[in-house]
């Protein structure tokens, strides 16, 4: 998925979210906006997750502060836990057990900061999340159910730290049905995307680091999981927007067994999609 003429006020929007986040002094704001213009201007046509990588390697470099969402990050982990008693009680309580895991693994997603028109606070997430559990899918449900049962290994890309206390509930689940799942999380943090070194602390499930970057880039992923993508045995579950932006470049090699679960907070990923915006997505590939 390529830039579209929105992209730009977003990536901006954030680089002013995370810029008062950091900095005290408007210079050093400033300066931050005016590296990322630069980069922006010589960089037309790329993926927006791409610019939004740059973005948070300006804006660490610039702070010195290698984990900017740290805090958020710990915050989203402790009310996805809170609720979680709520999505166990959804899941046995469903008639469709493997339906209820998709819904909890796409009701997740909707834990995210600083995105444009996309309005996410900690306090107000039980509701959201709840409702969301009932809420009509965009997209291949049956599709996706098949693929499911059907593959015994599956890669899981992470995104959202929270949403990670409930992709683990679905991991264990699927586990329990006899999958064999490979998480990947990203290799470093960025964004409030979940990491290897929180990850080692919160499961036993094998772990795949899936590099230092927004979504997942062919270039500076490891050979490892560059291996798993490439095994035609792996089903790939992919959460969240970055994952969609960055590998719809190149998802053509993972035909048939691909399935992005996300909320479409932002419109041109809801165009890229065509559902509306805050639709809930499951679809295939």
């Amino acid at each position: 998925m390529k830039m579209a003429s929105n992209c730009y006020s977003c990536i901006l929007d954030r680089a002013k979210f995370e810029g008062d986040l950091l900095f005290s002094d408007d210079r050093d704001k400033r300066e931050a906006m005016e590296e990322l213009l630069d980069f922006m201007a010589h960089h037309k046509g790329a993926v927006p997750s791409a610019v939004g990588t740059e973005r948070e390697r300006i804006m660490k470099r610039r702070s010195r502060n290698p984990d900017p969402y740290r805090e958020m990050k710990a915050e989203s982990n402790q009310a996805a836990a809170a609720l979680l008693p709520r999505a166990e009680q959804f899941y046995v309580e469903a008639e469709d057990r493997m339906e209820a895991l998709i819904r909890i693994a796409a009701a997740g997603n909707s834990m995210e900061w600083g995105v444009k028109g996309h309005d996410f606070d900690v306090e107000s997430f039980e509701e959201a999340f709840l409702d969301t559990l009932e809420e009509n899918f965009d997209g291949d449900l049956e599709e996706a159910r098949r693929r499911i049962c059907l593959f015994d290994k599956i890669l899981y890309l992470t995104d959202n730290a929270g949403e990670i206390v409930f992709d683990l509930f679905v991991i264990d689940r699927l586990s329990e049905m006899g999958k064999d799942v490979v998480i990947g999380p990203k290799t470093e943090p960025i964004l409030n995307d979940v990491t290897f070194d929180e990850l080692l602390s919160m499961t036993s499930h094998p772990l795949e680091p899936t590099g230092p970057v927004i979504g997942l880039s062919l270039e500076e992923a490891r050979p490892q999981l560059l291996g798993l993508l490439r095994d035609g045995r792996y089903l790939v579950i992919a959460k969240g927007m970055g994952n969609f932006e960055t590998m719809t470049e190149f998802d053509d090699m993972l035909k048939g067994r691909l399935i992005y679960v996300m909320r479409a907070k932002c419109e041109p990923v809801s165009m890229a999609l065509g559902v509306p915006r805050e639709s809930l997505v499951v679809r295939t590939v």
